[in-house]
């Protein structure tokens, strides 16, 4: 099978098109070329709307439902790391956009990969691990913003040990945001039914990060997302509450206390022996 180059075109068109035109109505179109934090609050405020009512749309008609979903629950779960780590509000909205568009490229594999039932074979996982390449050349030539947030896009599968993909990049070569879209994006993807597995609880899925930590993620990124999904802040707006219905597989889940408190201690540990 063949990436279809035809639908990356088409859908960095579409793209461009939806956002010039959003834009345009909001009165932002110059602030598109922006490249740092000069925009004002109400501005980017104005700027984001119509950059994420573009986006959305351009999801809605090129990606399945089930992206979709993945996509707006990474935005959340994004959104809320990046504020326990105090990003700035440009960094906020950039870790906004690059979250909704991380899969974006995904556009050029051909669906029978993209919703086979069963394990891939080694052709067709090498066409799956181009999807971030794609994704940063649908988002090239539409506005500094955008390209911000395709370097985010195409190292969103990049690992803290140079193991990821396509570029090998290590530590923090990485773009910090990037690294932050690759937690939550690995965690939100262990606890949705998948075509090629069930969901894993709660505590299994942080599990797998911690142990994962300092290898394949940030071990700064794991503590700040398990402080902000079990931290004494309540999370109920981010779809998340300490003892809850897990929000994915509509099933009830408990959350011991004493489970979360070691967890957060070895992410600790794993932090501060990076």
């Amino acid at each position: 099978m063949l990436m279809n180059g035809t639908a990356t075109l088409r859908c960095k068109d579409f793209l461009q098109y939806n956002i010039g035109h959003s834009l345009e109505r909001y009165g932002c179109t110059s602030t598109l070329y922006h490249k740092d934090d000069s925009i004002a609050t109400e501005n980017l405020a104005y700027l984001l709307y119509a950059m994420e009512m573009a986006v959305m749309d351009t999801l809605a008609v090129w990606c399945d439902f089930a992206t979709n979903m993945h996509a707006q629950r990474v935005v959340r779960l994004a959104e809320a790391v990046g504020t326990e780590l105090q990003l700035s509000r440009h960094d906020l909205m950039v870790l906004r956009l690059a979250a909704l568009l991380h899969d974006i490229g995904k556009v050029a594999i051909p669906p029978a990969i993209l919703h086979k039932q069963g394990p891939l074979d080694s052709q067709e996982w090498t066409l799956i691990r181009l999807h971030p390449e794609m994704g940063w050349n649908i988002l090239q030539g539409a506005g500094a913003i955008l390209e911000q947030v395709a370097s985010l896009v195409i190292a969103h599968h990049e690992a803290w040990n140079g193991s990821g993909y396509p570029r090998g990049l290590y530590k923090t070569d990485i773009p910090f945001l990037a690294r932050i879209l690759t937690v939550v994006d690995s965690y939100d993807a262990m606890v949705s039914d998948r075509v090629y597995g069930k969901p894993l609880p709660i505590l299994s899925a942080c599990q797998e990060l911690v142990q994962c930590a300092s290898h394949q993620y940030d071990p700064q990124i794991v503590l700040a997302f398990l402080s902000v999904l079990f931290g004494k802040k309540t999370t109920q707006q981010h779809g998340y509450t300490m003892f809850r219905r897990n929000p994915v597989i509509n099933a009830p889940e408990l959350a011991d206390e004493e489970c979360v408190r070691l967890l957060l201690q070895s992410a600790e540990y794993v932090r501060v022996s990076a």
